[in-house]
């Protein structure tokens, strides 16, 4: 048919130009490797993220994102978000505290420094001061709105205490070095004038405004009781001060939780420092209590036992503890509640955070006075004691040690930030130098527990139930499977990185279809949506000539045996200050995440390739194990999986139960076998080609689910007899396509050998059983050894299209019989150089050998642009080299050095993502490029984080220890409690200057509410410079008036200053420190 030569037309003379290409940069997603510390702000809703590199990076809603980085990269130790003056504070390794404008954070941040290490930072969004725990003892203050150190210092209040109790200490030498150095700071969260301070030898509560110790909560663990570390220690028989570690306070306020370095935590009533409620570890309660029988056993073996298996794993330090509360109770103290510990179990114990639900606090009975002569009454301490025995111990794992974790708080600020939590965020070991986030979903206690006292037990049987509680818990530990929660994307690293990427193009049905226009978050779905963010308005012109631009699709491979998928269509950054950006870029589409793990593997899986059908969506896994997975797009259209008789090849996987929820849902998988499988190709038209080590080629006809094979045939022309052909398949390509053998439109698979023999197979339909297979003849031709992978392409000789295995033509081929079909041509390519055939085994129209000879060629796409086609191939330089079509001239070179690294997948229209992979083996950025950026809009959004303010709820209360039905109250309840401004007033200092309005503020009001018109007000006003530098000369002349009035009312303020510090000396040191 095809025996005449034929002269084919140029498919490149629209990219002849170098000008017509624009090679550029568009956007690029970056990772955190080294994440280090992290808070959240529920007022403005915006999450902080510190790195050992010295980058902070604010997250918020669709398109927010802001990045700041601490002077000289120093890491970043402390970081902290102040709702009340819209500030982001860091404290780095070098112990300097910066402040960052939240309204402006391309200004440079204001740095302040300390004569001692800062350990701990409190803030509170009812003041605007910060309180710093310096590694001195002292508590310094800072000014957040002048950005200044305030006056109030609070002295190192351990040294006092000591000092105090001195001539009364049972041992003297147990104050050791250290136990003077704070390592929390906790606000009372019913009362702004009191605070507790941790030091390593114990808690005080202070009195801010009458700058008073009120209590200080050492614990004293007695001779011959466990402690934390059991009986399993040579100190046993001698006092031990367990070292603090953490401070929590119980939502009420008259209670707090205590973690201790030997992994005990130790409850205590506010008002008695004399003694603990009770101090427990994870299985044991009351350790600091002497366990008669165990002490004897100790005594008799003359120390701990040594004896094999007796010698039980050493305990972990409790390094953090948090008390949730809810809202689930009308009684004013709260209901049940939550506390979350990190540490305290054995190390051989799973990497995990406990969590306690504890009852509500209940106090029935009115406390009589005439019962308790001081001090915390005996029902009161009772009822609180029964407060803090568990109802149910609940465990959330981790995939490795947890160094810290993060409350998310639905919207209250307070309670340091453990109000109504819905997630819990945990910073993990990814490996030695990496760190990575989970997020796990937390639930509130249920509300069906019995309270404590609430049932007809005696009071000697409510305290066998105590005693035998220890042996208990163990049995009342659930496993922690609680729901994951999707985190952001710039936070995928560790399990949860990124290994490898692919970009998909998809025409806007098949776009709709699969990502769908969902914009609703779900339970999964940390609800972050502070600030707002648009693209620049100057731009919105070009910006809507994205609307014609194809859409787009990341894939992403992650180490956690996922696949996911993202929209990085430019159509999401169609955006104005009047219509801000809905979904972030890349926008991850979660209901799309194909989990792996959940499936019937014999291994652990590793995912060797991915790919996803252009028109019917269907996706198709290759593991490294060989085996091969096929997933469905959960759609209407979508039928079953049924068995088929007799058919072992394969296993049915309608049946796995996926996570609730997933769109696309496991079809069928093909196991791997004796032969290893190399590669597949998936098809538009329900076929799957299959290559295998062995040179065997195989089709998966999906409508059955069937396996079909190529029969070995003992004739001479049959190729798959022969020994040169028994070399591995490297290469599937898929086409609906007439040959130079062949006239007749038929879909083809052409199988490319590692030797470069190829075989084209021919796919037909059995009229009588309606069933697909292999034809008996199948063709022979010579191809080019080591082809590339995704570097075989059957290509339209007219228009220049790809002829794929797509719907439209496979219904094509089955009404025609037109005996003269139009040509193609068959490109293929290898490391060295690249061919072009006419009609697949026809006559050789070009071949080519690269440009550039000392770099590898990776990657070749057949790229359109302008109805103009060529061959463009990748190198490692990196270079892009420009070859026409369909004779492969060498017409441009471009340097992509400055875009990215490498590339790692291309589109048929130019754009192209590269990646820069971590020293952990995961990615730490991908660049999105193209070959064509002229009027392409990808710019980073303007962004206003402080768009999105809840307003801040009045501070809490205090309640009474008692029902509301009881007169009075215990703990300064029914007295005005210290307000925001105060504070504030407290300590500043008289000298605190008056701060004329915020004119960022004011000036982000006015544009948001006008729009563009006061913006181009504005620039008008900006060009009037005569009128400029006669309002810069007016305020300069009343500068200058001002000074001297300045210079007397500082001199003033001087004078005033030491006068008061001397009377304030004076009343100090008469005041007695320790009322209690």
């Amino acid at each position: 048919m095809f025996g005449e030569r034929h002269v084919l037309a140029d498919l490149s003379a629209g990219q002849r130009d170098p000008d017509d290409w624009d090679i550029g940069r568009l956007r690029t997603v970056d990772y955190l490797m080294d994440t280090r510390v992290l808070t959240y702000e529920p007022i403005l809703s915006l999450l902080a993220v510190g790195t050992a590199s010295g980058l902070i990076c604010v997250l918020g809603g669709p398109g927010v994102e802001c990045s700041v980085q601490t002077p000289d990269g120093s890491p970043v130790k402390i970081l902290q978000l102040a709702a009340s003056a819209n500030k982001l504070l860091s404290v780095d390794e070098r112990d300097r505290l910066h402040i960052w404008n939240l309204k402006d954070l391309t200004q440079p941040p204001k740095s302040t420094r300390f004569d001692h290490a800062i350990n701990a930072v409190l803030l509170s969004p009812s003041h605007t001061h910060a309180f710093l725990a310096l590694q001195s003892g002292e508590i310094r203050t800072y000014d957040l709105l002048c950005l200044k150190k305030s006056p109030y210092v609070i002295p190192n209040l351990w040294d006092m205490f000591q000092t105090k109790t001195a001539s009364s200490m049972v041992d003297p030498l147990h104050a050791l070095p250290g136990c003077n150095i704070p390592v929390d700071l906790v606000a009372h969260p019913r009362d702004l004038n009191l605070m507790f301070i941790a030091f390593v030898g114990g808690v005080v509560l202070y009195d801010l405004s009458s700058r008073n110790i009120l209590r200080a909560y050492e614990l004293v663990i007695p001779a011959g009781a466990p402690g934390g570390k059991g009986y399993h220690q040579s100190e046993v028989l001698t006092h031990r001060w367990p070292s603090v570690t953490s401070v929590a306070i119980h939502p009420a306020g008259h209670f707090f939780a205590v973690g201790y370095v030997d992994g005990c935590v130790a409850f205590w009533a506010v008002e008695d420092e004399d003694q603990p409620l009770m101090v427990r570890t994870a299985t044991e309660l009351d350790v600091n209590v002497i366990n008669g029988e165990e002490l004897e056993n100790f005594i008799q073996n003359g120390g701990p036992s040594e004896e094999k298996g007796s010698i039980l794993p050493e305990r972990q330090p409790i390094y953090r503890v948090a008390w949730c509360g809810f809202p689930n109770s009308s009684d004013p103290r709260g209901g049940a509640t939550a506390l979350v510990l990190l540490g305290g179990d054995r190390s051989n114990d799973p990497c995990r955070l406990t969590v306690h639900i504890m009852p509500a606090l209940d106090s029935p009975e009115v406390p009589d006075p005439s019962g308790s002569k001081s001090g915390l009454h005996a029902s009161i301490r009772k009822a609180m004691r029964l407060s803090v025995i568990p109802l149910e111990t609940t465990y959330h794992l981790s995939s490795g040690p947890v160094y810290d974790f993060v409350p998310f708080p639905k919207s209250n600020p307070y309670f340091a930030g453990c109000w109504d939590p819905i997630a819990l965020l945990f910073l993990t070991a990814a490996s030695s130098d990496s760190r990575m986030v989970e997020a796990r979903q937390f639930l509130p206690p249920k509300l069906t527990y019995p309270l404590p006292g609430t049932n007809v037990q005696s009071s000697s049987e409510r305290d066998d139930v105590i005693d035998d509680l220890s042996a208990m818990l163990e049995d009342m530990a659930l496993s922690g499977d609680s729901l994951p929660m999707h985190v952001p994307s710039k936070l995928y690293s560790g399990l949860g990185g990124v290994f490898c990427a692919q970009l998909l193009t998809l025409e806007r049905g098949v776009h709709d279809l699969l990502v769908g226009q969902q914009t609703i978050l779900g339970d999964a779905e940390l609800p972050i949506g502070g600030g707002s963010a648009w693209m620049d308005d100057k731009r919105l012109s070009e910006l809507r000539l994205s609307r014609s631009h194809p859409r787009r699709v990341l894939i992403t491979c992650h180490r956690d045996s996922t696949v996911r998928f993202h929209d990085v269509s430019p159509q999401l950054l169609i955006s104005s200050s009047t219509s801000p950006l809905q979904k972030n870029y890349p926008f991850a589409v979660h209901d799309l995440t194909i989990d792996i793990s959940c499936l019937p593997l014999t291994s652990a899986p590793e995912v060797a390739t991915v790919q996803v059908a252009h028109e019917s969506l269907e996706c198709v896994v290759l593991l490294k194990s060989g085996d091969l997975l096929v997933y469905r797009l959960n759609t209407a259209q979508v039928s079953p999986p049924t068995e088929t008789e007799g058919n072992k090849e394969f296993v049915m996987l309608g049946n796995v139960d996926a996570r609730p929820g997933m769109r696309y849902h496991p079809f069928v998988m093909l196991p791997h076998g004796n032969v290893i499988l190399t590669c597949c190709a998936l098809s538009d038209i329900g076929f799957i080609g299959i290559g295998y080590i062995d040179g065997s080629v195989a089709v998966i006809d999906l409508r059955g689910p069937s396996l079909l094979r190529a029969q070995r045939q003992k004739r001479q022309s049959n190729l798959l007899s022969r020994n040169q052909d028994a070399d591995p398949v490297v290469s599937l390509t898929w086409t609906i396509s007439a040959i130079s053998m062949d006239a007749q439109l038929a879909v083809r698979l052409i199988a490319i050998h590692e030797s470069g023999n190829t075989q084209v197979f021919k796919i037909i339909r059995d009229p009588k059983s309606s069933m697909y297979n292999f034809a008996q003849d199948i063709i022979k031709v010579e191809g080019l050894p080591n082809v590339l992978q995704g570097g075989s392409f059957v290509i339209d000789s007219h228009k220049g299209t790809t002829r794929r295995a797509d719907r439209s033509r496979f219904a094509a081929s089955l009404q025609t019989r037109d005996n003269n079909p139009e040509h193609c041509f068959w490109v293929t390519t290898s490391a060295k150089g690249a061919r072009c055939m006419l009609d697949i085994s026809g006559e050789r129209i070009s071949k080519v050998e690269w440009n550039s000879k000392k770099n590898k060629v990776e990657r070749v796409q057949v790229i359109e642009n302008n109805n103009s086609h060529v061959l463009v191939a990748f190198n490692d330089k990196p270079e892009a080299m420009v070859y026409s079509l369909p004779y492969l001239e060498h017409l441009h070179t471009f340097s992509l050095a400055n875009v990215c690294e490498n590339v790692v997948s291309v589109d048929e229209t130019g754009d192209f993502i590269g990646t820069r992979y971590h020293e952990s083996g995961v990615l730490e950025q991908i660049v999105f490029g193209t070959l064509f950026k002229t009027r392409r809009v990808y710019d980073c959004p303007i962004v206003d984080l402080t768009s999105f303010h809840r307003e801040i709820p009045p501070h809490p209360q205090p309640v009474s220890v008692g029902p509301p039905s009881l007169l009075g109250s215990w703990f300064r309840y029914g007295k005005p409690i210290m307000t925001g401004e105060q504070l504030d007033a407290l300590l500043a200092g008289p000298d605190r200057p008056i701060l004329p309005p915020d004119p960022v503020q004011t000036l982000q009001d006015t544009t948001a509410g006008d729009g563009p018109g006061v913006m181009k007000t504005m620039e008008n006003a900006r060009n009037d410079v005569y009128s400029h530098l006669n309002d810069a000369l007016a305020e300069r002349g009343e500068m200058l008036g001002n000074i001297g009035q300045q210079i007397d009312s500082l001199q003033q303020g001087s004078k005033d200053m030491v006068a008061q510090a001397k009377r304030l000396a004076t009343e100090q040191s008469a005041r007695r420190w320790f009322g209690f």
